[in-house]
């Protein structure tokens, strides 16, 4: 099969008509319909679907869609790392980061390597720390900045701890508990549980910690998987509460009206981790990100 065609195949599915793709492609009508008949008659079966709103992919051709996509990516990767080699950069790393810590203080230490930029290419993915863990397996990623104490066990990663960290309650500025000093639990159990943690691996410490706290019956009302400013605005407007880590969120407390409260009873730890794979951990764009890394946080006097 000619890649071309599954290129072409995928332009059409993703824009959902034939005459869009053309002029996208700077090609022709015709020559997309060609390119379909050759595909149709090698498959034995339509790859589309034709319809009053456009075109639709069948099983088979939104396979071969998306082979047509992966070949796009590579080309515009191929493409990437010609314009680096001609800038003088000598390779790419790509770094996953929880969107907590992306909402808290990778944003600030990313603009100071726009600031300095090194000899190399970052390319930064946004996810949830498992996903990050599971990309980095599949060799899609070079290292992760998420929490260091997940329990993982697998042999191919290496973890270090960049800086200690404890989990905290977070309730809105204006809460009377901000005021209080030493809360209990049940100073809490009328307040609605905004759970954030699929996207640091919390989900699990949320459930085991209120049970700790005595408070079995507490369900968290949301359950927030998105990006994490979303729950510093619930806490803000509403009489709700969630568990945060305390450090990171200390770092950028002023930008939002939240606070800790007193609570008498001691949270889990949440420690940040760097994570690689032992093959990379001696890279030399590798060695140097972790050295930017750990610089900016002894300056943030996080580490």
């Amino acid at each position: 099969m000619n890649p071309k065609y599954l290129v072409q195949l995928a332009t059409i599915i993703e824009l959902g008509s034939v005459t869009k793709a053309a002029q996208k492609l700077n090609t022709t009508q015709p020559t997309l319909s060609r390119t379909v008949k050759v595909i149709e008659d090698r498959v034995g079966s339509a790859v589309l679907r034709r319809g009053r709103h456009g075109v639709t992919p069948t099983e088979i051709g939104m396979r071969l869609a998306e082979a047509g996509r992966e070949i796009m990516r590579r080309s515009q990767q191929a493409e990437t790392t010609i314009q680096e080699w001609k800038h003088g950069r000598t390779g790419e790393i790509r770094v996953g980061v929880g969107p907590m810590l992306a909402a808290t203080v990778m944003g600030d230490f990313f603009a100071e390597m726009v600031v300095s930029p090194p000899n190399y290419g970052v390319k930064i993915f946004c996810e949830y720390a498992a996903r990050l863990v599971e990309r980095l397996n599949n060799g899609q990623l070079d290292l992760a900045i998420i929490p260091y104490d997940l329990n993982r066990s697998e042999d191919k990663l290496v973890r270090e701890r960049l800086f200690q960290d404890r989990l905290a309650v977070f309730v809105g500025s204006n809460d009377p508990l901000t005021g209080k000093t030493s809360v209990s639990p049940q100073d809490l159990s009328q307040h609605q549980w905004i759970s954030v943690g699929e996207i640091s691996g919390l989900f699990d410490v949320t459930r085991e910690t209120l049970d700790r706290l005595g408070l079995p019956d507490v369900t968290p009302t949301l359950e927030n998987t998105g990006d994490v400013t979303m729950t510093f605005r619930i806490l803000e407007l509403t009489k709700s509460c969630s568990m945060l880590p305390f450090r990171l969120l200390g770092s950028i407390q002023k930008r939002f009206d939240i606070a800790p409260v007193d609570l008498n009873v001691e949270l889990p730890a949440r420690n940040v981790g760097f994570w690689t794979t032992i093959p990379g951990r001696d890279l030399p764009e590798i060695v140097d990100f972790l050295a930017r890394l750990n610089g900016y946080l002894h300056k943030m006097r996080l580490n």
